[in-house]
């Protein structure tokens, strides 16, 4: 459907620039599509002053046909009630979508799928939370819901490129913020020992931002340890390698006393592997923890269990940073604890 209104009419090598500045003056109109010919370019304008160095004239242009995206959609379908539990746990990796249905949509779930496709088009595949993480892995079961049934995709964060099958490997896109907080930390050539590794995201993304640290991930999950040898060659990186093995074998043995930082991201009984930290620990390490606590005393908690590990290791920690992560349900949430190994 064309639409005429006012245009701004400028010489194509000048069309780019005056977009750019008519929509920071507030006066681009969304509602219709820019378009050219052999010579000018064509830039729809709302009411209001135009600076005079343009040519305003008036033309038919289409309209700009909105698309709804999945909240509308889900919203639209189900109501702000139902939608909440959907809208408030869904993930997006690459272009596979995780959504947890909430009972009371468990008979629609499938229409929850299409919505998500029809309204977030970088999406391509649904997959829905079947289960909590489990067995030796960590991994959450899924089950396909809408789109192409496949669940490995390429995932981008940070600058740094990650292959990955959500139905092999555990991955969370909700620690983004957290490994650039990192990054942003780590000072020079620093040793780095992450644990839990998975598919190297901590890792990836010190090494590729610190080309003089050494950086080690280690984790037990041998497809997430193919991934992450697949992820160092994707991105070109030399200062990082991938080991298969415990946590704590690996601290005790090859890496004891070598780290100047480790980062723990394993959300549930992370404490148990304390001493495998402290074992790999230098004097003056800092430890980056993440743990689901109780919202009432929980990091109180988890700080003294932190010490009395410590205590038992032989050595003292200083507590330097913590915050709330994520929110996990009412009663509980992730946070992060880093702390300083002396």
């Amino acid at each position: 459907m064309m639409v005429k209104g006012r245009v701004v009419r400028v010489k194509k090598s000048e069309g780019q620039r005056a977009k750019n500045e008519i929509k920071s003056l507030g006066l681009f109109d969304e509602g219709r599509v820019i378009r050219s010919d052999g010579e000018y370019v064509y830039i729809p304008v709302k009411g209001g002053a135009v600076p005079e160095k343009y040519e305003v004239v008036r033309r038919g242009l289409e309209k700009r046909e909105r698309r709804e995206g999945f909240r509308e959609l889900l919203v639209g379908r189900f109501g702000e009630e139902h939608a909440k539990g959907v809208l408030s746990s869904y993930d997006v990796v690459g272009n596979i979508a995780i959504v947890q249905v909430p009972e009371e949509l468990r008979e629609h779930e499938g229409e929850v799928g299409e919505l998500l496709l029809r309204g977030d088009k970088k999406v391509k595949a649904v997959w829905k939370k079947a289960g909590g993480r489990g067995g030796e892995f960590r991994v959450t079961k899924l089950a396909h819901l809408a789109g192409e049934k496949r669940s490995e995709t390429e995932y981008l964060e940070n600058g740094v490129r990650m292959k990955l099958d959500l139905r092999k490997v555990y991955f969370s896109p909700r620690l983004s913020y957290e490994r650039k907080r990192i990054v942003g930390e780590v000072g020079g050539a620093e040793d780095v020992l992450v644990l839990f590794a998975g598919v190297g995201p901590f890792a990836l993304e010190i090494a590729k931002a610190c080309p003089s640290a050494e950086v080690v991930g280690v984790e037990l999950n041998p497809d997430a340890v193919e991934y992450f040898e697949e992820n160092i060659k994707l991105n070109k990186l030399e200062n990082v390698e991938v080991v298969l093995g415990d946590a704590l074998g690996a601290a005790k043995g090859r890496f004891r006393s070598w780290a100047d930082r480790i980062a723990m991201p394993l959300p549930m009984g992370s404490e148990e592997f304390l001493e495998a930290a402290f074992a790999a620990a230098k004097p003056g390490c800092t430890v980056h923890f993440y743990r689901m606590v109780e919202r009432n005393g929980g990091v109180e908690a988890l700080e003294e269990r932190i010490e009395k590990a410590a205590e038992k290791s032989g050595r003292n920690v200083e507590f330097v940073f913590e915050k709330e992560v994520r929110p996990y349900s009412a009663s509980t949430k992730q946070v992060v604890v880093d702390f300083r190994v002396t």
